[in-house]
């Protein structure tokens, strides 16, 4: 998939994004449970599995030379939602509770365009 802005909606386009940063997470040996996942509080891009870790992936995009990298843009309301909505999802989720180990959020940073999108994986970005 070749992805540019160009011509299609800032939703199809972070879907996109969010598409290749699965199949990057898959490669380094995550295991996908759920996408896009909203609460009241708000969203959680990726739920996956790092061995028996239960993984929050927070999916930003930068094209090169933004003035803010992917993880300047998270800022404390950012995390605020991002706690509540993993509170949720446990909460509403707690069959996943016997099979993991631990819950990790982290950042999946995504620049570039076109066929030269490049990843940056940042696990622990948030303290619980």
């Amino acid at each position: 998939m070749n992805i540019h802005r160009s011509g299609i909606s800032s939703r199809e386009f972070g879907f996109q994004i969010e598409e290749k940063a699965c199949e990057y997470l898959q490669r380094n040996q995550y295991r996908i449970l759920r996408r896009n996942y909203f609460s009241r509080y708000g969203e959680i891009d990726i739920i996956a599995f790092d061995e028996k870790t239960l993984v929050f992936v927070e999916v930003r995009y930068r094209k090169e030379g933004a003035l803010l990298s992917p993880a300047e843009s998270i800022d404390s309301r950012k995390i605020r939602k991002l706690r509540l909505t993993i509170r949720d999802f446990i909460s509403k989720h707690s069959a996943i509770a016997g099979e993991i180990t631990g819950i990790r959020t982290d950042l999946c940073a995504v620049s570039g365009s076109g066929e030269r999108l490049e990843f940056r994986l940042t696990k622990g970005i948030i303290d619980f």
